[in-house]
């Protein structure tokens, strides 16, 4: 369902189009780049970049008045400063209230810019065999999971991409979607300072969906998140099978103003609880969205 797409610098030795079609794509670039023989990348300039430091919402908002009463001393073990609560502490207020799944929606969305929205945080305490069996699926632990809704494309955006198409543009002519990762860090705060918290992880992932859901398509598996670095940026691929891309494709041809969600993902086994802190955590993205485009239809639509 994900690819490493690998950058081709040699395009102008194997171009073999012909000379008026690459005159046009010469003068195409300033809305894209020529990256491979015969396709132009739309991306940093046209379609708005997610740099964000997107941080969980306060304990008190995810569990609600449960904290207020029970996290002054009602639960055992609990601490009596919420910053310093672990997900085994979450865990036992849960088993206290008895309720195995808790959801919490911020409309502002601390750190993100303004193409970000409405961010959802779910956590499945998955600490008995017997509860959430549907979201467990015989896992034992805590999971959390956290959507944001992100403004792909506005309305001046998605017309000067639609421009650079004919009227007869297929969806098929968009042969790739993409993000170019240089920040996927999940973290915590450990005397101030972040603290990578994928190595408690047994499972993370990270994708995108429509806005609303239903079509939820993993971009990257917990083995590549260790390559993701500003010195080593990493680019990866939907899978054009999935209805996601085709939906995406299509608004693109439609020039729609397009809203998508990106979710994040992650396992904490029963054993790693007591190492991850929720306060004060959260996930750094620095990721830019990517069109690639068939450059004979870019050409078509230049003549």
């Amino acid at each position: 369902m994900y690819r490493i797409i690998a950058s081709s610098r040699m395009f102008l030795r194997r171009l073999t189009l012909p000379l008026g079609v690459v005159t046009v794509l010469v003068g195409a670039q300033g809305c894209g780049f020529l990256e491979a023989a015969g396709e132009i990348t739309i991306g940093e300039g046209q379609i708005a970049r997610v740099q964000t430091d997107l941080q969980w919402p306060p304990l008190q908002e995810v569990l609600g008045d449960q904290v207020g009463t029970q996290a002054t001393g009602d639960a055992p073990g609990f601490p009596t400063d919420l910053s310093d609560s672990t997900m085994a502490h979450v865990q036992g207020l849960m088993n206290i209230d008895g309720e195995c799944r808790r959801t919490s929606t911020v409309a502002q969305v601390a750190g993100g810019a303004a193409q970000l929205r409405n961010l959802t945080v779910e956590i499945i305490n998955c600490g008995s065999p017997d509860r959430c069996t549907e979201y467990c699926e015989g896992f034992r632990g805590m999971k959390m999971s956290a959507r944001v809704q992100f403004q792909l494309l506005d309305e001046e955006k998605a017309k000067k991409i639609r421009e650079l198409l004919s009227d007869k543009t297929s969806p098929d002519a968009i042969v790739a979607i993409r993000g170019r990762f240089t920040k996927l860090l999940f973290y915590q705060l450990v005397g101030g300072v972040k603290e990578d918290i994928g190595q408690y992880f047994e499972t993370a992932d990270f994708g995108l969906s429509s806005e609303g859901g239903g079509d939820d398509t993993v971009l990257i598996a917990q083995r590549y998140l260790a390559r993701i670095s500003a010195k080593t940026p990493q680019r990866f691929a939907f899978d054009n099978r999935a209805e996601f891309t085709i939906k995406t494709k299509q608004g693109v041809i439609a020039a729609k103003t397009m809203w998508i969600e990106i979710f994040q993902r992650f396992a904490v086994p029963q054993e790693n609880l007591y190492s991850v802190q929720l306060s004060g955590g959260g996930v750094e993205l620095d990721f830019q969205p990517e069109f690639v485009i068939s450059a004979l239809e870019v050409a078509k639509g230049q003549l």
